[in-house]
C-alpha cells in the first residue's frame, strides 16, 4: 500500500505508541504510590501532543516548516503544563488568564522569528 504522505508515518506511529503507553500507565499504575508514574504520565502525554501536533500540521499538502514545527511545541507544552496543573488542582483564573497570554504572545512571535 503506497501512502500519500508518507512523512506522516513516523508521527501516527509514534501518536498510537504514546497514546497505548498512556492507557498502560492508567490502567496498571497507581501516581499515589510514585509521584515518578505521574512524571512519566506527563512526559508520555507530551510526546502524544507533539506528534498530533506534526500530524495536524502535516495533513496539508507540502512539507512541515519550522514556523508550523516550532508552534506545535509551544501547544504542546502549554497544554501539558495546564493539565498538570489542573490535576494538581492549583488552577485559579488568574492562572489560566496567564497562561493563556503567555501562550498567545509566544504562538504570535513564534511566525516572526528570523528564518
Amino acid at each position: 500500500m503506497k501512502t500519500r504522505n508518507p512523512h506522516l508515518l513516523p508521527p501516527i506511529v509514534l501518536s498510537g505508541g504514546s497514546f497505548v503507553g498512556l492507557l498502560l500507565i492508567m490502567l496498571l499504575t497507581d501516581p499515589v504510590q510514585n509521584v515518578a508514574y505521574a512524571l512519566i504520565f506527563f512526559a508520555v502525554l507530551f510526546v502524544l501532543f507533539l506528534s498530533l501536533g506534526h500530524v495536524l500540521a502535516g495533513i496539508k499538502p507540502g512539507r512541515i516548516n519550522p514556523v508550523l514545527r516550532s508552534r506545535a511545541v509551544i501547544a504542546s507544552v502549554l497544554l501539558t503544563i495546564f493539565l498538570m496543573f489542573r490535576s494538581a488542582g492549583s488552577l485559579n483564573w488568574v492562572d489560566i488568564l496567564v497562561m493563556l497570554l503567555l501562550g498567545a504572545g509566544l504562538l504570535f512571535y513564534s511566525g516572526r522569528r528570523p528564518q
